[in-house]
């Protein structure tokens, strides 16, 4: 694995920096959970501090529940690269699959928020 470079990234939609921990559905017999680190209409990037990551191309399906709130949401994607960030943790992005309009619309809604608390424009 490698640290992902600006000319690595291939992101389509803008993201804004999160930090939600969300939990891995999608694995039998454990829960796993995961730290976001940013958030876009089209997918997040993940860091495990266990140092493990599914491998590229695993279908995963993450419950992303808002802190201090009530609100969740239930999300399909796929794991589409690894990388390191630079102290070294291990990073995967997940590119989500097509959703239904309630959870694209909680997603905008919801990166919104979240560009709005940070002082950064909204992602059209």
């Amino acid at each position: 694995m490698m640290e992902l470079t600006p000319s690595q990234d291939r992101r389509q939609y803008p993201r804004v920096p999160y930090g939600a921990w969300v939990e891995d559905l999608s694995t039998s017999g454990s829960l796993r959970f995961y730290l976001t680190r940013n958030l876009s209409i089209g997918g997040l990037l993940l860091s495990n501090p266990s140092g493990e990551a599914p491998p590229v191309g695993s279908r995963v399906r993450l419950r992303l529940i808002i802190e201090n709130e009530q609100r969740i949401v239930t999300l399909d994607g796929q794991v589409v690269r690894h990388g390191h960030d630079q102290s070294g943790q291990v990073l995967f992005a997940v590119q989500f699959l097509p959703m239904d309009q309630a959870r694209s619309e909680f997603l905008q809604g919801l990166i919104g928020e979240l560009a709005g608390a940070q002082g950064v424009s909204s992602p059209s």
